[in-house]
């Protein structure tokens, strides 16, 4: 059959019918085409020798949570990936099998050509769907048919999704760098990687400042799974025998959570705060804020912890927001702020290995005395 052409009702079984072997290929029932099964390491290493990955799940799977540098060729849209699993969920296998079929038979033609425009002229390629099922398979045997070497991964994104998350448990060295609100933690750790530091920013990685006016002035957060697959890319390249740093956060920051695997090492990690004076603190976080001029969002952010502040400081504090006082502002929030740091501290199942207390904002100099002495504040 050619790699374009209509399955027929003769060539439909063969075309889906392939039978995957879990060793370092697999095997069609006819035909000579035989993509690589790899496992989720080996997917990546080839992936980061510039191989291009096609994920053949839904525009809406892949919208969620993707492999980076994954490019979307779904066999099946959403409307049809949906049709398709209503009608297994009433009819069995076969019936669903037949309709993915119709519906991806006429595209065929389109969908080698979009793939060849996605490989820019690469004949090997990676490949993968949600569970290495049909839809990978299929995008296989069309590839292969067109004379294309490629790699499947064993058990879909699925896989890699479990990959990641056991990847992220690994034990490592891990100092946390804590402190109030203001003291310039992220710009403290920011300095440390500039020295040759290793530094997990996870503020970053989750485009949130960690507050209810984390967002202000940034874009829209990331999923969780796309937060994980970006922390897996920083977490698999790290000296895990080297000291690791990252910022005392809580398990959510903003719309994303930290999963436990990787949250035991915040929790468990050697502490190290930071302490800057009330008045140092103020002038950092006015400038950090009121800087982004976004006074209707800082007032949305109240409002999200308007009943633990309580109304009269939530009142007062907004009133200085309208008025354009960000200081009086901060103030009030400071207020808030420390008390749930001393709470979390008091929660803490461990002592601070060092506290530095600080006369000025000054992160640079932090930064130098914290990357001299990391190896023995690791422990």
């Amino acid at each position: 059959m050619s790699p374009c052409a209509l399955p027929t009702a003769h060539t439909s079984a063969r075309w889906t019918n392939l039978t995957f072997h879990r060793t370092t290929r697999a095997t069609p029932t006819t035909g000579n085409h035989m993509p690589h099964i790899t496992d989720a390491s080996t997917f990546l290493a080839l992936r980061d020798t510039g191989l291009p990955v096609l994920d053949a799940r839904s525009p809406s799977e892949h919208a969620r949570g993707a492999i980076p540098g994954a490019l979307n060729l779904p066999v099946l849209d959403d409307a049809q990936r949906e049709a398709v699993g209503t009608l297994y969920a009433r009819s069995g296998r076969e019936a669903a099998v037949h309709l993915a079929l119709q519906l991806v038979g006429p595209h065929l033609s389109a969908m080698l050509a979009r793939a060849q425009h996605l490989c820019e002229n690469r004949h090997e390629v990676l490949v993968h769907c949600w569970r290495g099922g049909m839809r990978s398979g299929s995008l296989a045997w069309l590839l292969e048919s067109a004379g294309y070497t490629v790699h499947l991964l064993e058990g879909g994104y699925k896989a890699y999704r479990a990959h990641v998350r056991a990847q992220l448990a690994r034990p490592a060295r891990v100092i946390v760098l804590g402190g109030m609100t203001g003291t310039g933690k992220t710009d403290i750790l920011h300095a440390m990687a500039d020295l040759g530091c290793q530094v997990v920013d996870l503020e970053g990685l989750a485009n949130h400042r960690g507050s209810a006016f984390g967002s202000i002035g940034l874009g829209k957060q990331p999923t969780n799974e796309q937060f994980e697959a970006a922390l897996y890319e920083v977490w698999s390249r790290l000296d895990h025998g080297r000291p690791i740093w990252m910022e005392d956060e809580s398990s959510r920051i903003g719309t994303v959570a930290m999963c436990d695997a990787f949250f035991t090492h915040i929790e468990h990690g050697r502490l190290v705060t930071v302490e800057l004076p009330l008045e140092a603190r103020v002038a950092r976080l006015v400038a950090e804020y009121a800087a982004t001029g976004e006074t209707e969002a800082m007032l949305h952010g109240l409002e999200r912890i308007r009943k633990r502040l309580g109304d009269d400081a939530w009142r007062r504090c907004a009133d200085a927001l309208r008025a354009g006082d960000h200081t009086t502002a901060v103030r009030i929030l400071l207020r808030y702020y420390d008390k749930a740091y001393a709470h979390h501290q008091a929660q803490q199942p461990r002592e601070a290995v060092r506290h530095i207390v600080l006369e000025r904002d000054d992160p640079a100099t932090v930064a130098r005395r914290l990357a001299a002495d990391e190896d023995s504040l690791a422990g």
